[in-house]
């Protein structure tokens, strides 16, 4: 629908992932499918720093990833028989959480959709190094994926664009003031350091 928006906060990412309102004002969460989805109308009466994204723009643009808090290897040691399809992680790589993988054709991704899957045997024929790659029974990994979205796969003003919602303007934060310890005038916390009260010349630095 075109009133379904996700709330970003803008503030952090996982890695290159967004990270989004959680249902229930349960903190934020990277996993679309446990994103609040708002109308429009709650979704532009937040603070400065969150985001509205239509929900129908995200979805079209996330990707299949995988955390690896929620693997074990020994959990997934008895699902590795023979001819079994496998996953092949490159060790020592991550996006945030997220896991990295061999691709279909050629190089890495973390988009468990864009994986290479291999047979039990055609894996460990290729003799890989250990401690460049680990052997997982794919549909193990797949119990454990989730949808997210790259920040660099978006555009907001193209994301918002005929929703009639425009963002505000951040803040310009205010400088910090002091008062000169020597004739009590403002002076800026830029200034203290650049150069004494021009007034009375007092050092003001701290």
């Amino acid at each position: 629908m075109a009133d379904q928006f996700y709330l970003q906060d803008s503030r952090s990412y996982v890695g290159d992932n967004l990270t989004f309102w959680a249902k229930d004002g349960q903190g934020y969460v990277t996993d679309l499918d446990k994103a609040e989805v708002f109308t429009a109308e709650q979704a532009t009466s937040h603070r400065d720093t969150d985001v509205p994204w239509p929900k129908t723009y995200i979805d079209a643009r996330s990707h299949i990833g995988v955390d690896h808090q929620y693997l074990r290897l020994e959990d997934a040691a008895e699902q590795l028989v023979s001819g079994c399809p496998c996953v092949l992680q490159v060790v020592g790589e991550w996006n945030g959480n997220d896991m990295v993988f061999a691709r279909k054709v050629i190089g890495r991704t973390a988009d468990f959709s864009q994986a290479a899957q291999v047979s039990k045997e055609q894996a460990e024929a290729l003799g890989n190094d250990p401690a460049e790659i680990t052997l997982w029974p794919a549909a193990y990994v797949e119990q454990k994926t989730r949808r997210v979205v790259r920040r660099d796969r978006l555009a907001i003003k193209e994301a918002l664009r005929g929703t009639g919602i425009k963002l505000a303007k951040p803040k310009k934060p205010r400088e910090m003031m002091f008062n000169c310890h020597g004739c009590g005038r403002f002076i800026s916390d830029r200034q203290r350091f650049h150069h004494d009260c021009l007034n009375c010349g007092a050092d003001n630095r701290p």
